[in-house]
């Protein structure tokens, strides 16, 4: 845990850690929503007590793993889904590989709608050019008829 933000460290945690790694991150996550399901409260730096010690060691080792196949971001649109309102480890590939999946389509989407998003240059100089549409007008028709 940091006390300035790094690379490594870009995440601020929410339980008195300062910076945290991305895995750390993700298992403060997980944490939240296992104490929801006890419908427990989790103390300043949780980590260091003894119910939680366990937990978060074994917990960030496995969002490690899972942060060599998916970006942070999808990982946390996948927890915030209501389907994963249940999942007390990311071992569960059960829940969270079919919503990793559905995210990562997403994420890959927006992305690149995003690089397909470039502005096309277009000259000020110039008159704009008429678009040609397949229905011709009334008048078009009857010059062509002559």
């Amino acid at each position: 845990m940091a006390t300035n933000r790094t690379e490594d460290s870009r995440f601020q945690s929410n339980y008195g850690g300062g910076w945290v790694t991305p895995a750390q991150y993700l298992t403060e996550c997980l944490c939240v929503l296992i104490a929801k399901q006890q419908r427990k409260e989790l103390s300043d730096k949780f980590w260091n007590n003894e119910p939680w010690t366990k937990i978060f060691r074994r917990q960030v080792g496995l969002a490690n793993k899972m942060l060599k196949k998916h970006p942070a971001k999808v990982i946390l649109a996948a927890m915030r889904d209501r389907r994963c309102w249940k999942v007390n480890s990311f071992g569960a590939n059960w829940a969270f590989g079919p919503l990793l999946a559905e995210k990562q389509k997403e994420h890959d989407a927006q992305v690149a709608q995003q690089t397909n998003n470039v502005p096309i240059k277009r000259s000020t100089v110039q008159k704009p050019q008429r678009i040609k549409r397949g229905k011709k007008s009334l008048f078009s028709q009857l010059k062509e008829a002559e």
